[in-house]
């Protein structure tokens, strides 16, 4: 059973990419803050709620997981669209380790939340 295709997990494997996606561009900050003319960069943030609507590259596709299933024209997702901003003025890196421990955090909450559906799948299969 491939997780990634039922739209909550493929939401929370995109958002575990993006988040450690910035985690090195903060990494990268914080290793360049001594460099002088350096700007530090971010990603732009996912939007789940234009992910869900449709807004962002079209609606939710449905999963095709036998030939007889419909099928729907797959879209780029919500990780094509991060893009990664350079910010103005110096790297502050109270600032830099504020976003790292955010990031951090948000990981945490993603990874657990991830575990809870699988253990919820696991039960409603009976295992």
């Amino acid at each position: 059973m491939d997780l990634t295709q039922i739209p909550l997990f493929k939401a929370m494997v995109e958002k575990l990419a993006w988040l450690g996606g910035r985690q090195k561009v903060l990494a990268e900050n914080v290793a360049n803050i001594n460099t002088p003319g350096f700007h530090g960069s971010d990603l732009t943030p996912l939007d789940f709620g234009k992910i869900l609507s449709g807004e962002d590259g079209g609606p939710l596709k449905l999963a095709a997981t036998s030939p007889g299933h419909i099928t729907t024209p797959a879209s780029g997702g919500a990780q094509a669209n991060a893009k990664k901003v350079t910010q103005p003025g110096p790297v502050q890196v109270e600032e830099q380790m504020m976003k790292v421990s955010d990031t951090a955090t948000q990981y945490a909450f993603t990874t657990s939340l991830y575990q809870k559906q699988i253990a919820l799948l696991k039960e409603a299969l009976g295992h």
